[in-house]
């Protein structure tokens, strides 16, 4: 009997309770855009995690919130889209001592006889007084969890239990895809992701959540240098002038901030040219939004 198991885990919550982070050290790389601002992660990605034993297809959902625009509601069909495929949830929360109004009428849209659903408690590093107990007993006492964990995705704690605890609902089968494969998006894509990284901690307001990122080429020279030219795509001409900044001093920083991180992920040095478009009231159009996140 093949004692393999493989299968398609989502990972869901709400806003910055830090599914991305979890990710991110589960795959030991950094594959996923974070920031404390809330909804940074706006796409279904499937990270791949494979060992000779098993192999995890993580999706990351984009967060769980309330939608107030069309950009919004579309990065929540994303997160339930995701529904569809899973054999197993990972439902993430923090320590808030509580169920939370928005949690209880997710959980309560959600199967636990149709997959398994298991919560983790993450940000335990932060949690005062009584507040992880208070919020493993909560979320508990709903009826809809298999398995109960607190970890620090930050502090890479108890990571392993996670994937401790999910694997015996993983079923048996073949690994659905190829052992390399660590990630189901091309090297553009989060190039891109990586830059709107920085936007999102050099902007402030509306700014960052109606920007978005297009890497327009990438090529190698002969000498080993990959050039990069990407467009930084805003909805007004004042929001190009903030990402611009003064003398061109913000768009610079975005530069200089992504440089490193895209030629860790590259492994080369990189020229990276940015360039600011505007695409007037791009969130609010479907089409747009389609193919500016998609």
């Amino acid at each position: 009997m093949n004692a393999h198991r493989s299968g398609i885990v989502g990972v869901l919550g709400q806003t910055n309770v830090g599914k991305s982070t979890f990710l991110n050290a589960v795959m030991g790389e950094k594959l996923l855009i974070t920031s404390p601002k809330p909804q940074a992660t706006r796409n279904r990605v499937r990270c791949v995690y494979t060992t000779d034993e098993e192999q995890i297809v993580f999706v990351d959902t984009p967060g769980l919130h309330r939608a107030h625009n069309q950009l919004g509601r579309h990065i929540l069909r994303e997160a339930f889209r995701s529904l569809r495929e899973l054999d197993v949830v990972l439902y993430m929360v923090a320590p808030w001592g509580s169920v939370s109004d928005y949690d209880r009428k997710v959980l309560e849209s959600l199967d636990s006889e149709e997959r398994p659903i298991i919560l983790v408690v993450n940000k335990i590093d932060i949690a005062r007084g009584n507040a992880l107990e208070e919020t493993l007993l909560a979320y508990e006492h709903t009826g809809k969890f298999r398995e109960l964990v607190p970890i620090s995705a930050t502090q890479e704690k108890n990571i392993d239990e996670v994937l401790r605890a999910l694997i015996p609902y993983l079923p048996f089968g073949p690994a659905i895809f190829p052992s390399d494969i660590r990630i189901d998006r091309p090297v553009e894509f989060l190039v891109g992701e990586l830059i709107r990284e920085k936007v999102f901690a050099v902007t402030f307001q509306e700014v960052p959540y109606k920007t978005a990122v297009q890497v327009r080429w990438m090529r190698k020279r002969d000498d080993g240098l990959v050039e990069i030219r990407a467009d930084i795509v805003v909805d007004s001409k004042s929001h190009k002038g903030i990402i611009i900044g003064t003398k061109g001093k913000l768009i610079k920083r975005i530069g200089s901030s992504a440089r490193p991180q895209i030629e860790v992920l590259l492994g080369s040095h990189i020229y990276l040219e940015l360039m600011v478009k505007v695409r007037p009231g791009w969130t609010k159009d479907s089409g747009e939004i389609e193919q500016l996140t998609g």
